[in-house]
């Protein structure tokens, strides 16, 4: 720094110079930095390096903070890191050096015809102020020819250099290219073939490990291509097999489904059967009530009779006590008869009137025992009767009592087989149901098993298509052979092996555009 200090002729009276008039220097830079950053926003080559507003706010602060320490002319270490700052924003701004020159001019002009501005002697003639004007224009002429001259000169300086720089990269590109194409050429040419035993050549000491990755990879590849063939084959035969038992399913399914529903067809017929017997039950049931009502209803009328029978038994059994009765006065009749015939003889003619009434008392008495005697062999009779017909009656109710006992079981057995003909309906209802939701999944399970079968048909093929794929590589089984040095024997396959960077067009510039990036320097 002290060097281009002496050189550049700054000695420490004209920095305290620049310290005495940095106040009037600093409004002038403001003003200038204004007029900059107009040509900057207006000028399209420079415009386009900036994106956004906030990078000419950014830009400006740094050279307003850049020409505050630099009008200060201490050249300390504070302006060493304000020109480090200020030239790291512009490079990542993609500035070129040509626009810090170019501002540099701009400042420079504006502070010269400033002080020129400043420090001119004050005159009220037309002739001083006419020089004054000149000197000002002279002046910014100068500055504005000999920074052109240094941008120019420095833009040459800087294309040179790089074009220098591209040229070497382009030469380090080829022979990197040459080197890359000499080791990997041969596997790329080979892997392009489907040929995975050929391997990289590992003299080249700048892609060796690159070059034993590679071939390690490859023997990686290798193996397991070869256990992928392997297995392809074992793959075939068991989509073979799975194929024909798919196809095994898919038939199985399909009978099971139509098998299904035939007997869901005949479980419904038997159903309707089954309905029809219910109904039948039903009446069968109701027949079998109404008939035992009626022999409840002729128990109800044996026993009425039965009772009747008693009612006259008992009548005939009084019957025979009356007759009983009357035969008694009969006798007594007839022995009062018998008396009174015997006084009647005894008394003569004069009781002999008497006499025949007793006779005919008697024969009376006669007659009427022996018609008790009738009436009592009739009523014994009847009686007889009556007990055979209230035995008979007797038999009979408990023969209705057993029939209606019966016709009771036979309701309540009736009965139960409508109820169970209802429940084994509802049943076979239910199961019917079911089976049809169990055919339809059949059906279902039927196709998914169709689909399936060609699935696997389908995955067959494609295991058939990667086992030709498989054996359509080449593989070694013994030792590897390596890639002969041949260079440039696979450029475009080898090219992505090639850094990306090495490949950049940086777009330098030439002196024939100079004219055009410089001419709105004096506006």
């Amino acid at each position: 720094m002290l060097e281009r200090l002496r050189f550049a002729g700054l000695d420490e009276g004209q920095t305290d110079v620049l310290r005495r008039n940095r106040e009037t220097l600093g409004a002038q830079v403001e003003l200038a930095l204004r007029d900059l950053f107009h040509r900057l926003q207006t000028f399209p080559e420079a415009a386009r390096h900036f994106t956004s507003d906030r990078q000419i706010d950014r830009l400006h602060d740094l050279q307003s903070s850049h020409w505050s320490v630099l009008t200060d002319a201490r050249f300390d270490s504070l302006y060493a890191e304000r020109v480090k700052v200020l030239s790291d924003a512009e490079s990542k701004m993609g500035l070129d050096p040509r626009w810090q020159i170019a501002g540099h001019a701009v400042v420079l002009e504006r502070l010269i015809c400033s002080m020129i501005e400043e420090f001119w002697p004050k005159s009220v003639l037309p002739l001083g102020k006419t020089r004054k004007q000149e000197l000002a224009e002279l002046v910014a002429a100068l500055v504005r020819t000999v920074f052109v001259d240094t941008e120019i000169s420095v833009s040459l300086r800087f294309n040179e250099q790089r074009h220098a720089h591209q040229r070497q990269l382009a030469e380090q590109r080829k022979a990197g290219e040459a080197e890359a194409f000499a080791t990997f050429g041969d596997v790329v040419q080979a892997l392009g073939r489907g040929d995975l035993s050929v391997r990289a050549a590992d003299e080249a000491a700048a892609y060796r490990p690159l070059a034993q990755e590679l071939n390690t990879a490859l023997d990686a590849i290798e193996r397991q291509v070869v256990g992928l063939g392997d297995s392809a084959g074992t793959m075939e035969g068991t989509s073979r097999e799975l194929r024909g038992q798919a196809a095994l399913f898919a038939d199985g399914a399909a009978r099971q489904s139509e098998a299904l529903g035939e007997t869901v067809t005949a479980l419904t017929a038997i159903v309707g059967r089954v309905k029809d017997n219910a109904v039948a039950t039903r009446a069968a049931e109701k027949s079998v009530a109404t008939a035992r009502q009626s022999a409840e209803q002729s128990g109800e009328i044996a026993g009425q009779a039965i009772s009747a029978m008693a009612d006259i038994e008992a009548s005939a059994e009084k019957i025979g006590q009356i007759i009983g009765v009357i035969d008694e006065i009969a006798f007594q009749t007839n022995l009062l008869a018998l008396n009174a015939g015997i006084e009647a003889a005894r008394a003569g003619e004069s009781g002999r009137g008497f006499a025949v009434v007793a006779q005919e008392v008697r024969a009376l008495a006669q007659r009427s025992g022996d018609a008790a005697r009738e009436i009592k062999q009739l009523v014994s009779s009847t009686k007889s009767q009556v007990e055979a017909g209230v035995e008979r009656v007797g038999r009979t109710q408990d023969a209705i009592s057993s029939i209606v006992e019966q016709v009771r079981g036979i309701n309540d057995a009736v009965a139960g087989i409508a109820a169970e003909t209802a429940d084994q309906v509802d049943g076979l209802q239910s199961a019917t149901s079911d089976l049809g939701r169990i055919g339809i999944e059949i059906a279902a399970g039927a196709g998914k098993a169709a689909e399936a079968k060609e699935t696997c048909g389908d995955l067959h093929m494609v295991i058939l298509e990667l086992g030709q794929t498989i054996r359509q590589f080449h593989v070694q089984r013994e030792a590897p052979k390596m890639a002969a040095s041949r260079p440039f024997a696979a450029a475009v396959a080898i090219e992505t092996l090639v850094d990306a960077n090495n490949r950049q067009d940086h777009g330098f510039e030439d002196a024939d555009g100079l004219q055009v990036q410089l001419a709105g320097w004096g506006r």
